[in-house]
């Protein structure tokens, strides 16, 4: 990670420099990660524009149910290595080890924003959903997967830690010998299998996921908010970012 990487100061995002987009309509917000030609690659940069929108969704008066949703053939596979700053660097061991630290810290930060919405969230997933994609789509109150989504958890198999939290909501899920068994092995699962885990409530033919999606987060959003907000309350299962050895890259 070099300095300036994480950029913590602008609050707004470039023309043409979009990962997310966000929409809003009827008392629907709808976030769209928009990186197809990189299956949607999570980075840095993905990171900072999701705490960004989420907080707008946060304090919108209008918005009663989020869709998190993605465009192309994956919701997201995992990070993309291409992206700025996808290397751990400092000057020395000591200094490598504390910008891990505080960077997957900061990435805990920004991901809560969006676990902690008062607005529910419904998650629309197809193709890979891996790394990072996994343990965003598990933010959602609610997960709709196409027949052709597929999960894991690859870190074990790149030799890196599980970083946001998606085997601790896993566990709350599908029980703790299920997160051990995704998390140790990075063995890849179908939707139906998800689905039986608890990990999708519904799978729908992938022609059919943005119309189902959408109609069940506009069927939150018609709802009475008081209702729909309590009902949403959900804990953020936190742990204490992992510090590496120092040669350790960002995935």
């Amino acid at each position: 990670m070099q300095a300036g990487v994480i950029d913590t100061v602008t609050t707004e995002i470039a023309e043409g420099e979009a990962r997310i987009r966000l929409e809003t309509a009827d008392g629907l917000a709808v976030l769209t990660l928009c990186r197809p030609d990189k299956l949607n690659g999570w980075s840095w940069e993905s990171t900072r524009q999701l705490g960004l929108l989420a907080d707008r969704i946060r304090f919108d008066p209008s918005v009663r149910a989020v869709l998190l949703r993605a465009e192309g053939r994956a919701f997201c596979a995992g990070i993309d290595v291409t992206a700025p700053g996808g290397a751990i660097t400092g000057g020395s061991a000591a200094e490598r080890t504390r910008n891990y630290y505080e960077g997957i810290r900061w990435v805990h930060e920004r991901f809560a924003v969006l676990a902690r919405l008062p607005q529910p969230v419904v998650a629309a997933v197809q193709g890979y959903c891996l790394g990072f994609g996994f343990e965003l789509a598990l933010m959602a109150d609610i997960r709709v997967a196409a027949e052709d989504a597929v999960f894991a958890l690859p870190e074990a198999r790149l030799g890196v830690a599980v970083d946001a939290g998606g085997d601790l909501r896993i566990a709350r899920e599908a029980g703790a010998g299920w997160a051990k068994y995704l998390a140790l092995t990075g063995r890849r699962i179908d939707a139906a299998t998800a689905q039986r885990l608890n990990l999708v409530q519904l799978v729908v033919p992938g022609e059919e996921l943005d119309s189902a999606a959408r109609g069940l987060a506009a069927e939150i959003a018609a709802n009475a908010p008081s209702r729909s907000r309590a009902s949403s309350a959900r804990s953020t299962p936190t742990r204490t970012p992992p510090c590496p050895p120092p040669s350790t890259a960002s995935r």
